[in-house]
């Protein structure tokens, strides 16, 4: 898989050789070290815009898990958007990879399943799709720069259709509404729970619980960080997988000044290239929507 990722690349680069990639965009260091598991650069291309590298660790057979990092730099916002499955129908459903096929993505993840419930302010390039209230569910804003900002905490005070006015008034053009928020101005969020009395935030899973995740964070301008975590289901119906800890402290270790979890579990896949890159636990599960870089 990687060396086909590679040769693509490869290629790619070849063809463009004689072009100078514009100066100012994709420069900044990767946000971890070791070796490049897959790759992505059209920068040499006089219109290129995407650099995408990506980091494998895999803990087998010490432990049933591995994560995969993807440091992806673009030259504008433009490359960074959203799908869904069935863009006349949110609430339809299909395989990520069909999802990011259809929408020509070099990158997709699963996004916030935001289909398979009710709630929240969920607006897609720039289109408000649905403004209704949620008292558990975190937002990741993303405005027309590219920039990633969090609505964490309470909710329960959201006027949403002022709110849903509001964002688009300001230029967001993603929301995504899962959670919990991992990191916020480069720190650890913290956890609370429904035992908590200021019941400040209710997540659906426990925080130390662990499983497949999928989450998204930006380090700086057009710089942002995939994590990827696969974890394995046993027969006798006990994971092991990544705790939200550990997520947080991969994207601090990043540099990260914003994250955010997103739906996980057997929603989770990794795709690039027109390839899977990870080992979902449920292959044919279906999703409503994709983050996808193209």
């Amino acid at each position: 898989m990687k060396r086909l990722i590679i040769i693509c690349t490869l290629a790619l680069c070849l063809l463009c050789a004689a072009a100078q990639a514009e100066e100012g965009w994709g420069q900044e260091p990767l946000c971890f070290t070791g070796d490049i598991y897959a790759m992505y650069d059209d920068s040499p291309n006089p219109d290129g815009h995407l650099k995408i590298r990506v980091h494998h660790v895999d803990e087998r057979p010490a432990r049933e898990r591995q994560y995969f990092i993807c440091d992806i730099q673009v030259k504008s916002a433009d490359a960074l958007s959203t799908a869904f499955y069935n863009p006349n129908n949110m609430k339809r459903t299909g395989l990520l990879e069909d999802i990011a096929k259809a929408n020509n993505a070099v990158l997709a993840i699963n996004c916030d399943f935001c289909g398979d419930h009710d709630s929240g302010v969920i607006i897609r390039n720039g289109q408000l799709y649905r403004a209704e209230k949620t008292y558990k569910l975190d937002m990741l804003m993303i405005d027309g720069e590219g920039n990633f900002s969090l609505h964490n905490g309470s909710r329960r005070q959201d006027d949403v259709n002022a709110l849903a006015q509001q964002l688009l008034n300001s230029g967001i053009r993603q929301t995504i509404e899962f959670g919990p928020a991992l990191v916020k101005d480069g720190q650890i969020v913290p956890f609370t729970t429904k035992q908590d009395n200021k019941n400040t935030y209710v997540i659906s899973t426990r925080s130390s619980q662990l499983e497949s995740r999928t989450a998204i964070g930006q380090i700086s301008p057009l710089h942002y960080v995939i994590i990827v975590a696969d974890g394995t289901r046993h027969a006798n119906g006990k994971w092991d997988g990544y705790s939200l800890q550990e997520l947080q402290q991969m994207f601090i270790d990043c540099g990260a000044q914003t994250a955010i979890n997103l739906d996980g579990g057997g929603s989770t896949k990794l795709y690039m290239c027109g390839q899977l890159l990870n080992q979902p636990t449920s292959p044919s599960r279906q999703v409503s929507d994709a983050l996808i870089f193209k």
